[in-house]
């Protein structure tokens, strides 16, 4: 089966480099223009199932690919962003000063750092684990489309990369309506590619985020929105 795996459009928080998490946002214009863009990409493709999260951002990103597909996309709420409690809604700076440099902590070692309120990181990869895993076991062929976050992403490919969670995300970049694509014959899933963004406007483009939680352009990166 092929996987393609698509992190939402730009939302008006992501430009504002404010963290998401649980939290949501209207996509801003630049959103839309991605969303479209993403939508006319796999209109040449042969899908065949399109999922998103609960979560509306991801909802408003599959409409265009949606429409061209001829198909109702499915929520598969496990495959949310991870919750960040009390920093939802902050930007970078603001957290460094409310909570004494957490972010700068975080950023460097996502795995040990408690944020307050926020969902526990082991338990947002095992259902995000548990969510593709039911995506996997209704589909034998494909290509299926998941429309998502940067931080299930991150968390996805640290699992099938077997690499460091924390370093993967200080390192990974996943944009705004970036695609990843994987060939799933047997877990761990073959990397076709990370990130591609070749079908974007180069005027919408999002700044390149590093995968962890933020969801904001310099916050960090893709798991936080």
């Amino acid at each position: 089966m092929k996987l393609y795996l698509v992190r939402h459009a730009q939302t008006l928080w992501n430009r504002d480099n404010r963290l998401q998490g649980y939290s949501d946002t209207p996509l801003s214009p630049a959103g839309v223009a991605q969303a479209a863009s993403v939508g006319a990409y796999f209109a040449r493709q042969p899908i065949a199932a399109l999922y998103t999260s609960h979560l509306p951002r991801t909802i408003r990103t599959a409409e265009p690919i949606a429409r061209a597909l001829g198909c109702a996309p499915q929520a598969e709420p496990a495959l949310g962003e991870i919750g960040l409690g009390d920093w939802e809604g902050l930007t970078p700076e603001e957290i460094n000063t409310r909570y004494a440099g957490a972010f700068e902590r975080w950023r460097s070692t996502p795995s040990t750092t408690v944020i307050p309120g926020g969902e526990p990181l082991a338990a947002f990869r095992e259902r995000v684990r548990k969510g593709i895993e039911r995506i996997m076991a209704r589909h034998q062929s494909g290509p299926v489309v998941v429309v998502t976050h940067g931080g299930v992403i991150s968390a996805l490919l640290a699992d099938w990369l077997e690499a460091s969670y924390d370093h993967l995300l200080r390192r990974l970049v996943l944009d705004n309506g970036g695609i990843s694509a994987l060939n799933i014959r047997a877990l761990p899933p073959d990397v076709l590619w990370v990130n591609a963004t070749h079908h974007l406007p180069v005027t919408v483009a999002s700044v390149g985020q590093i995968a962890s939680g933020a969801e904001s352009p310099q916050a960090a990166s893709s798991s936080a929105g």
